[in-house]
């Protein structure tokens, strides 16, 4: 009875130098691999162009210095660019889509261009997922029946405006301002003279203001000058 040979996994170069750079007795070189690996596996798996520049970026602080990873001989940066080399071999691990970043020419902008893209991608298939776990739920939850609900609600609600305070009663206002004037010529000595008011020969209400203080306090011309009449020599 004849068997069937085991299927050998092809590893793949990056595969292969990365096991030599984890075997280092420099425990700063294999943490740095571990990083510099696991943020490729991410970019690679989010279909993100993976670049020298860029994958030292996500390493942040505790991932190694872009001049350490670009210099010759390296053999971190050997790494990135054998998964660069993998990625672009394989249309699967890159995408269909264009990213925006392809048709800028400044580095960091594509690299904050192609971290948005990621972001907005990893968030899609965020929303996607609980929309899917809220409809199997038992009973389903229609989230955009929902969404669309609340949306409609809130349209549909006009702010209330606040109710205006009443204005005064127009009789109490002309009591007020013959009240007032009343205290001010007997009281306070002021005077009409030619038809404005004064005090200590100053003017306090030219012809024109001294009018319109008397039509509003509802007053014609004859009462006022009989009310305040010695006030207002002329």
């Amino acid at each position: 009875m004849t068997t069937k040979p085991t299927p050998k996994t092809t590893r793949r170069a990056s595969d292969v130098l990365f096991g030599e750079v984890s075997g280092s007795r420099n425990s700063l070189r294999r943490e740095n691999i571990r990083l510099i690996k696991e943020v490729c596996d991410w970019m690679e798996k989010d279909k993100v162009h993976i670049s020298v520049a860029e994958v030292v970026r996500r390493c942040g602080a505790d991932g190694p210095a872009y001049s350490t990873v670009a210099n010759q001989g390296s053999q971190l940066g050997e790494y990135i660019r054998l998964r660069v080399a993998e990625q672009a071999a394989n249309p699967r691990l890159t995408g269909s889509a264009q990213s925006i970043a392809d048709t800028v020419h400044d580095p960091v902008l594509q690299a904050r261009i192609r971290d948005t893209e990621s972001t907005a991608r990893w968030v899609a298939r965020e929303n996607d997922g609980l929309r899917a776990l809220l409809k199997s739920l038992r009973p389903g939850i229609d989230i955009d029946g929902l969404i669309r609900k609340e949306s409609d609600d809130t349209v549909a609600i006009k702010p209330e405006l606040p109710t205006p305070s009443p204005g005064p009663d127009s009789n109490e206002l002309r009591g007020l301002l013959l009240k007032l004037m009343d205290h001010l010529v007997s009281t306070r000595q002021y005077r009409g003279i030619r038809g404005r008011l004064t005090i200590n020969g100053k003017i306090v209400l030219d012809a024109r203001e001294l009018k319109i203080y008397r039509e509003v306090s509802g007053l014609t011309e004859e009462a006022w000058q009989t009310r305040y009449g010695e006030a207002d020599r002329r």
